[in-house]
């Protein structure tokens, strides 16, 4: 893969899309889940906290499209608070928010009326009605949302069995990565050129005592000194995150998407 170098406009960096995690948690438990969802605490954004990342990052970035993603955003106690701090920030014109569609049907009002967008992920291992399809598909035509719904019947893996012992596989993999590009990330304070560093460690530390915080070792503080410059050398490097020992990014094989088991109930 080509480096990717990114253009300047009214001192903002032009970029494909900007997401945050708005929730950790989810109603379902996809196998390879990449931020991985199904391993992580319960957590939901601060819309006040959100809001204020994106006020920083608005001077300096402006991305095509700003998604709400997770976990599953409809989880969210308060999803209008957030898509309105969002639009108060500027940092997009685009606002999207991406669901598996079981908690989208029966939302307020008030959620589709700030949205622009939605991609709605239909799995296989967990599908969506039809009539819900099509509950969600006449609400956004009444409010002006433009739909997108997208089938998955598999999953590439992105999580390794164990670190990978290489240097030279560890490039590998973030030469390839198409993440590190269109899966940027704003996630309490930091910027992220992908989805995986602040949960990686969360999850594995305990496999791996040694593991490094990945999420202060991988992020862009967005207290920066000269946060225009960092953000550029950060997005335009050639060297590996920390993160890509422990992920195969968008190198692994394709496997038919699946569901974890429940965990069962503590007696």
């Amino acid at each position: 893969m080509r480096p990717v170098r990114y253009e300047l406009h009214d001192s903002r960096v032009l970029t494909w899309s900007l997401e945050a995690h708005v929730t950790t948690h989810c109603n379902l438990r996809c196998v390879q889940c990449c931020p991985l969802s199904p391993h992580l605490p319960a957590w939901a954004v601060a819309p006040e906290s959100l809001g204020e990342d994106l006020r920083k990052l608005a001077r300096v970035l402006k991305p095509n499209v700003f998604k709400l993603t997770g976990g599953e955003p409809f989880l969210h106690p308060d999803l209008p608070a957030v898509l309105d701090v969002v639009r108060a920030s500027g940092i997009s014109e685009q606002v999207s928010v991406t669901t598996n569609g079981f908690l989208a049907q029966s939302a307020p009002d008030a959620v589709y009326e700030r949205l622009d967008r939605m991609t709605l992920s239909v799995y296989t291992s967990a599908p969506l009605p039809e009539r819900s399809i099509a509950r969600i598909t006449e609400r956004c035509e009444r409010h002006g949302v433009h739909l997108t719904v997208k089938t998955i019947d598999a999953f590439q893996r992105i999580t390794p069995d164990a670190p990978l012992d290489s240097d030279t596989d560890v490039q590998d993999v973030f030469a390839k990565c198409w993440l590190k590009h269109r899966c940027h990330l704003v996630y309490r304070g930091r910027f992220f050129t992908c989805t995986r560093p602040p949960h990686v460690a969360t999850v594995f530390a305990a496999q791996h005592p040694h593991l490094p915080a990945l999420a202060e070792a991988d992020g862009l503080l967005l207290d920066s000194p000269d946060l225009l410059s960092g953000l550029l050398t950060y997005l335009e490097r050639d060297t590996p995150l920390a993160t890509c020992r422990h992920c195969l990014g968008s190198s692994g094989p394709w496997e038919p998407h699946a569901q974890l088991p429940r965990p069962r109930a503590q007696p």
